[in-house]
Order: structure tokens, then sequence, then C-alpha cells
């Protein structure tokens, strides 16, 4: 029990060293001139060079770290309720300090996801571990190319359109920015990847492959190729939308996309009683309502209070919006 608690507490200390880097992110934003999807080495280069970014990205993959070791010891869905805890505490700062509002339909969607990620998690009931069958599945994985492209196709192609679309509506005089929710079903596709990449890495290592095993198996590079798609995306929605809806929407798309990655990628099984299977069922029903709901342009209005969100002709940037 002091174990599992143990291994617990790791997940909530990284996942919240994971959000803590949001928030320098956001003030890196603020720094950088209005970046374009559709010019992702210009946004890759202002990234790359502003210490402030950097700083930010040190702490996010510390935190990524840690939860390598989480995966390693908690099975995928009983986790995702502690991820679930530091989100909370990520809106309630950006409403509080960051001085972001939310209207009550937002509110109601981001209390639909948080809904969401509990019944998915109550859903493992009580399995524990990796599916019985999840090693013949990552030795098949690592033997065929095919699982690895089916799972990475749909996260790349969302977060083009959205990069594309995005850019292409943010121009014009009176046109609307989307709306932080697009933004974060992009991101959070590619994040929710990158994840499972690094659940292979942990799976890999585990079953005897060492660092070299690790090494020769895809798992690093798709988690650093889908990390760098995600937060370049990232970056630009955090120019132009609140912080609090980017984050709650990247994050309920990325867990809801690791868990459906994983079935394919490594055979967690999905829940065959009635209840669990009603729960996960509800759980992703849940966040598919939460993301009809949320608005889907952004209302300069509700950004942190003095601020100007990013304008469509190259305006100065506010630290959120």
């Amino acid at each position: 029990m002091g174990h599992d608690l143990g291994y617990a507490a790791l997940a909530l200390l990284s996942t919240s060293t994971y959000y803590a880097a949001f928030v320098i992110f956001r003030r890196s934003a603020a720094r950088m001139p209005p970046l374009r999807g559709s010019r992702p080495f210009t946004v890759a280069r202002h990234m790359l060079t502003d210490p402030v970014w950097l700083s930010g990205g040190l702490i996010l993959f510390l935190g990524l770290a840690y939860q390598v070791v989480a995966f390693a010891a908690l099975p995928l869905p009983v986790a995702q309720p502690i991820f679930a805890v530091s989100l909370v505490l990520l809106v309630v700062y950006a409403v509080r300090f960051l001085g972001e509002r939310l209207s009550v339909r937002e509110w109601f969607s981001v209390a639909l996801f948080v809904a969401a990620t509990a019944l998915i998690g109550l859903s493992a009931g009580g399995a524990s571990g990796t599916a019985p069958e999840a090693d013949a599945t990552l030795t098949g994985t690592l033997r065929s190319p095919w699982l690895m492209l089916a799972v990475m196709a749909p996260a790349l192609v969302v977060a083009a359109l959205v990069w594309l679309v995005g850019d292409r509506r943010a121009g014009g005089r009176h046109a609307r920015k989307l709306a932080g929710v697009a933004y974060g079903i992009g991101a959070g596709a590619c994040a929710g990847l990158a994840e499972a990449g690094v659940r292979g890495i942990s799976l890999v290592y585990e079953d005897g492959g060492g660092v070299q095993g690790v090494l020769a198996s895809p798992y690093p590079y798709l988690t650093l190729g889908m990390a760098a798609i995600a937060l370049g995306q990232l970056q630009v929605a955090l120019q132009r939308c609140r912080v609090a809806i980017v984050a709650t929407v990247l994050t309920v798309i990325g867990r809801v996309y690791l868990v459906l990655s994983s079935v394919v990628l490594f055979g967690e099984e999905w829940p065959r009683e009635a209840g669990p299977f009603a729960l996960r069922a509800g759980g992703f029903t849940l966040a598919l309502v939460a993301l009809a709901v949320f608005p889907r342009y952004e209302d300069p209005a509700r950004g942190p209070a003095g601020e100007r969100t990013a304008g469509a002709t190259g305006a100065p940037l506010s630290q959120g919006g």
C-alpha cells in the first residue's frame, strides 16, 4: 500500500512539474513576435533561442522523466485521475493569479472533462500492471511499423489542420480567432502519442532491453518527434488563447489518445465486464460532449485583465489571451 502511495505521489509531482512548464511557456510567448503554425521552423527558432522557453522545456522534460517511473508502476487508467488533480490546480492558478476568466459554459465543459477523466480511471477497476498480452503486442509493434504509423497518422493530420486553419482564420480585420479548444485538440493528440512513446520506453526497459534496447526501439524517437510538434502548437496556442482552456483540452485529449493508442501498441485491454465497460464508455462520451460544448472562437474580453490577445495583423501579443 505504501509502495503504491509513493508512486501515486510521484505521478502527482511529475504532472505538477509538467504543468508548471505551461506557465513558463506562457510567459515566453509574450516575449516572441506573432507565431504562425504554417511556419514551423520559424516557431522552432524562436522557441530554441529564448532562454525562458528553454527553462520551461527543461522543467517539462524533467516531469516527463518522472512519468517514466510512474508509468512503470501504475496502471494507465488508474494514473489518470492523479494526473487530473494537477490540471485542476493549473486552472485555479490561471483564474486566480493570471486573471483569466471562464464563462459558465466553459466551466461546465471543464467540469465534464474532469468527470470524464475520473470515469476512465474508475473503469480500471482492480486491474494492475500491464495487460497479459502486452509483451506480445509490444514485440509485434517493434517488428512492424504499420501499427505505429496507424496511430501516428490521425494525430499528425489533426495537428496540421488545426495549425493551418488557425492561421487562415487569424487573417482579416474582422476575423475571430479559434478558441483554445481547437489548439488543445491538435496539441493533445500529439502529446498523447508522445506519452505513449514514454510508456513504450518503460515497457522495453522493464522487459530487459536496457538502455541499448530502448535506443534501438522506435519509442524514444516517437516521443521526441511528437513532443516537438505538440510543443510548437502549444506555443502558438498560448499566444492566442487562455492557458486554462488550452491545458484542459490538451490534457484530456492527450489522455484519451494515450488510452486508445495503448490498446493498439501495447495490448492494453478494454474493460470487458459490464460495469467497467460502461464507465470507460461514459468517460469517452463525456469528453466528446465537453468538446461539443466548448466555444469555437476566443473571446478577448475573457483573457487576463489589461492584456491584449494576438492580433491577426501582428499586433503585440498578450501573455495569455
